[in-house]
């Protein structure tokens, strides 16, 4: 069987910045400087290019900030989960290098064969788990029959979506809300009550402008919001 060395490049790849982003986790303080390049390269036994397209995948993850001249600092010491992201959190989680981790709040049948799903959502990174996201869920069982049988710890919502039911989730019409953590929210975070937090809800629709689910989503403290505002 042939080798692929781009395929091996890329996996040492995916485990440096596996690696480093554990350390930064666990070891590392917001403005600290890490390693240089030459460091990291000796440590790993790769190139100095392959530790360069590294650190280049943990500054988009905006873990770290990268100075000419200077090196490269600790941004911040926790993930960070881009608010405007509806394509669903398991495609995240992997985006960003991490395993997703689901745990079901709330399971059941309400009002006219409405799933209400109820899934606090995080990351691990080797054996910490840090959570992120409480997802609200409402979805017509009318139109996704026996969806209510899936086991939603363990399989994507959004896949299932696609590949059970031909939806595919193109757009999200949102609006968004300060809220002040609650005894059970600040329970479930890990966090202070009282904190400040973002609650977004609205509408996911597909390519037919047909609702594929109805959403409520509050974000812990490691949040990032953006806009991008054509002037």
């Amino acid at each position: 069987m042939q080798v692929n060395r781009k395929d091996i490049h890329n996996n040492i790849r995916s485990q440096i910045v596996s690696d480093i982003q554990n350390d930064i986790y666990k070891n590392r303080l917001i403005g600290e400087k890490l390693p240089s390049e030459s460091e990291y390269a000796r440590k790993y036994g790769v190139a100095r290019s392959t530790i360069q397209k590294s650190l280049m995948d943990l500054e988009n993850l905006q873990l770290i900030e990268r100075v000419q001249g200077k090196g490269s600092f600790v941004k911040y010491n926790q993930p960070q989960i881009d608010i405007i992201n509806y394509k669903g959190f398991s495609d995240f989680a992997s985006q960003i290098g991490n395993s997703p981790v689901t745990k079901i709040i709330e399971k059941r049948i309400i009002d006219d064969n409405i799933l209400y799903l109820k899934r606090l959502r995080g990351i691990k990174n080797n054996e910490d788990i840090v959570w992120l996201t409480l997802d609200e869920s409402k979805l017509d069982l009318n139109k996704y029959p026996n969806l209510d049988h899936y086991d939603f710890e363990n399989d994507s919502l959004y896949e299932i979506l696609r590949n059970e039911y031909q939806i595919f989730p193109t757009k999200a019409d949102i609006s968004a809300n300060a809220i002040l953590s609650s005894e059970v929210n600040s329970k479930l975070f890990k966090i202070d009550n009282g904190i400040p937090l973002l609650q977004m809800e609205g509408d996911i629709y597909d390519a037919e402008k047909a609702i594929v689910e109805h959403v409520r989503v509050t974000y812990s403290k490691q949040s990032n919001f953006k806009f991008v505002v054509g002037i």
